[in-house]
């Protein structure tokens, strides 16, 4: 019985120790210390009756008095105003970032077949203010049975055109070819920026558009000629890679800029191209009766929906 007294003071004169709260982590201190104490204690209180022994009842409360006293070491006060401190700082700044995140995810619109992001806002080579982004869709051709996308299409235009027109549905405006057509002869700018989602020939692409323009046009003129000669020298001889860049920029009805980057947003103008009937003609193409991306202009009609209301 002696023995174990003494085993049982030996305990509580090792958990005085300053040792061992060295090398306990202070934030666990309390805790491991509390539970390996009472786990010893109710070992001991297992094999001993406390009324056999007044000594042994001593050495349990002081065995206990030591873990009270451990719960409420200064340090570990300090140690865990520290860490509560240091934990509301690093919530602050997951929750500011998080912020960040959600604001930048938001100035953009994911065009969904081809993942392919664009600006809700943008200011373009040529423009002389920024354009918002009314609708996107994507280009797809087929092989046989199979369609592959191409491209993936987002169109801009400066919101004022659209002050004229109110309460249309969706169903009605994308029917409703006068609106478009009033899009196009608006004096304010507008455009619509292609970005591949393969690598393409220059000169591939271009016959597929050359395929869709030149039917538009009845009887070309020289000036038309003219301009679809100065519009193909821009993509003879030119690879367009996966992510390539083309905006078709309408600065009023008989005038469209052409820029074509290697990957992101151009930085100047490759050309212009001054036909009416050229310009048109590639305005229908999209927007009008029979488009090249249906997804194009149903998001457009849908968007414009939202915005006339």
């Amino acid at each position: 019985r002696n023995r174990k007294i003494e085993h049982l003071g030996f305990i509580a004169g090792d958990l005085n120790m300053d040792g061992i709260l060295a090398a306990v982590p202070s934030v666990m201190c309390g805790v491991s210390l509390i539970s390996s104490c009472r786990n010893r204690v109710n070992a001991e209180s297992r094999h001993h009756s406390p009324g056999n022994s007044p000594n042994l009842v001593v050495s349990l409360l002081q065995t206990r008095n030591c873990v009270s006293s451990l719960s409420i070491h200064p340090s570990q006060k300090r140690n865990s105003l520290r860490r509560r401190r240091l934990n509301c700082e690093i919530s602050r700044g997951i929750v500011k970032s998080a912020t960040s995140s959600v604001g930048k995810a938001e100035e953009y619109v994911e065009e969904a077949a081809t993942s392919v992001k664009f600006q809700r806002s943008v200011t373009l080579p040529g423009c002389s203010s920024p354009l918002s982004l009314l609708g996107t869709g994507f280009r797809e051709k087929k092989f046989a049975i199979i369609g592959v996308k191409v491209y993936a299409a987002g169109f801009y235009a400066n919101e004022s055109i659209l002050s004229a027109w109110k309460g249309g549905s969706a169903d009605e405006i994308q029917k409703d070819s006068s609106l478009f057509s009033s899009i196009f002869l608006a004096e304010a700018e507008k455009s619509l920026k292609i970005v591949l989602v393969r690598d393409v020939d220059g000169k591939t692409f271009w016959d597929a558009l050359d395929e869709a323009i030149s039917p538009r046009i009845k009887s070309q003129s020289s000036d038309d000629k003219a301009a679809l000669s100065t519009f193909s020298g821009i993509f003879q001889n030119r690879s367009l890679n996966k992510g390539s860049v083309i905006l078709l920029t309408w600065i009023n009805p008989s005038k469209m800029l052409v820029s074509v980057s290697s990957g992101g947003l151009p930085t100047g103008v490759d050309a212009a191209i001054e036909s009416s009937n050229v310009t048109s003609a590639l305005f229908d193409v999209f927007f009008g009766d029979s488009p090249v991306s249906p997804t194009l202009k149903s998001s457009v009609a849908n968007q414009l929906a939202i915005s006339l209301v």
